[in-house]
């Protein structure tokens, strides 16, 4: 049987002790990585150790970023240098804090892949656990239980459900959006690889079994997100899919995403917290006016807005 390669990048942002245990359960797993770069957005010489004494791989790298790019950013930055590695195979992104939850997972995720390239050569990966998205109404579209049989088409994977993308098509694509720094790199990818005719797969049985595991089965929707706390991801969540809506053409629902997560969610909080109201809508504009502007990276501190909001 000819051995595919596969492939690691994982992004680390100060989590040292938690990427210590991430490296350990790697090493653990029944299917070891040919090649594992580890993009590190703060230069931790901690990090650097840490990696430099890792059995995680056959090959682990350590990669200093040139500043904070963020996980979009890092991701970008370590795939394309995985891209100089090899051509062919498979590339998994990991997260720091979230190893992969059996030690046959690697294997799985691996198998998997080779067989849907040899179902559908135009494949540009799979994962554990994907979505639809509804681009007219700009929301997630959860898969139904009773569809999670065989092969299952879906126009993103998220981050910590093991997406594992081919490298050809990375080639033919290139990597996720770095300039979006924080949120919804994921859906921007799998949307640019939809529209370049190359679909994502996920393994129905084992997304299935995965709702099990974590009690999720049974659930008919998304939860409804609040309106919670003015922070820096609410920030960025917001540029990102207003950008991305207006990068695919949708430039009405753009416009809809802004009245409705924007001003209404202000508007509607507005009586029980003043405050808070005034301060959501005001960095909700900001969000809004750098999308259409294309002032993108990393354009607010993470943790600088985590002020918390009442109601």
């Amino acid at each position: 049987m000819v051995h595919t390669e596969l492939r690691g990048v994982l992004v680390t942002f100060r989590r040292p002790l938690d990427l210590a245990q991430t490296m350990r359960r790697l090493a653990d797993q029944t299917r070891l990585l040919d090649s594992l770069v580890v993009v590190d957005n703060d230069n931790d010489p901690r990090v650097a150790e840490i990696v430099a004494t890792s059995s995680a791989a056959t090959n682990v790298i350590y990669l200093p970023a040139p500043e904070n790019l963020g996980p979009a950013g890092g991701l970008a930055l370590g795939m394309t240098r995985v891209l100089r590695i090899g051509d062919n195979g498979w590339v998994v992104l990991l997260d720091d804090d979230d190893p992969p939850r059996t030690d046959e997972m690697l294997a799985e995720i691996a198998s998997f892949a080779d067989e849907m390239l040899r179902l559908d050569p135009s494949v540009a990966g799979v994962g554990l656990v994907g979505a639809r998205f509804d681009i007219q109404a700009a929301r997630t579209v959860r898969i139904e239980d009773h569809e999670l049989h065989g092969p299952v088409v879906v126009d993103y994977i998220g981050g910590g459900q093991l997406p594992c993308y081919r490298a050809a098509v990375m080639r033919e694509v290139g990597v996720p959006e770095a300039s979006l720094f924080f949120g919804f790199d994921d859906l921007e990818y799998g949307l640019r690889l939809k529209a370049a005719g190359h679909p994502l797969y996920i393994d129905g049985g084992t997304c299935l079994r995965e709702r099990q595991v974590k009690g999720l089965i049974g659930i008919d929707r998304q939860p409804r997100r609040q309106l919670g706390s003015i922070n820096w991801r609410n920030y960025y969540t917001t540029r990102n899919l207003i950008w991305i809506l207006r990068t695919n053409g949708h430039h009405g629902t753009a416009v809809r995403v802004v009245a409705h997560r924007v001003l209404a969610k202000g508007l509607y909080n507005l009586r029980s917290d003043p405050g808070g109201a005034w301060a959501h809508s005001v960095m909700g504009m900001r969000a809004a006016l750098d999308a259409y502007t294309g002032r993108m990276g990393r354009t607010v501190e993470p943790a600088a807005l985590d002020a918390p909001v009442k109601g």
